[in-house]
């Protein structure tokens, strides 16, 4: 009984293991579909950036829509390091070339990439942004708010 018990307890194991990176490869491609979704989104705020410089609209509304375009771009970015993360690979900061992950130096244009290690999640482990404020998978907080 003990080689059957030996066999349930690895194929137990072999299933957590299968589960988990079948959750990560779920999770990527939420991501992935979210990057076209913001690109999409990002094409349409400039065309509307176009449209209202082309019929001189007032500065305070081609404002509004450069904000829009700078959040979206934004998130572009963050989304774009945690699927590089997921690569191994990491993004030269001045061209955006993707570089494996230990690259000391962009092989384009010579930027030095940053070294220091990424955050990670307290709850489920998953190396995040270093902006973020919650972990992308499982939505807890970052860091915990100083107490006022």
């Amino acid at each position: 009984m003990a080689i059957f018990d030996d066999v349930v307890v690895n194929a137990k194991s072999a299933a957590a293991a299968v589960g988990k990176k079948a959750g990560e490869i779920y999770d990527l491609s939420k991501l992935r579909i979210s990057l076209a979704s913001l690109r999409s989104e990002l094409n349409k705020q400039y065309q509307a950036l176009g449209e209202a410089v082309f019929n001189n609209e007032p500065a305070d509304e081609t404002d509004a829509i450069k904000a829009n375009i700078a959040e979206v771009k934004q998130n572009i970015e963050d989304i774009e390091k945690v699927l590089a993360s997921a690569r191994n690979t990491v993004i030269c900061p001045n061209c955006g070339e993707k570089l494996q992950k230990n690259a000391q130096f962009c092989y384009i244009c010579g930027t030095p990439v940053p070294t220091e290690p990424a955050p990670v999640c307290k709850k489920c482990g998953t190396e995040l942004v270093k902006d973020a404020e919650f972990c992308y998978k499982c939505g807890t907080p970052v860091a915990e708010k100083a107490a006022e």
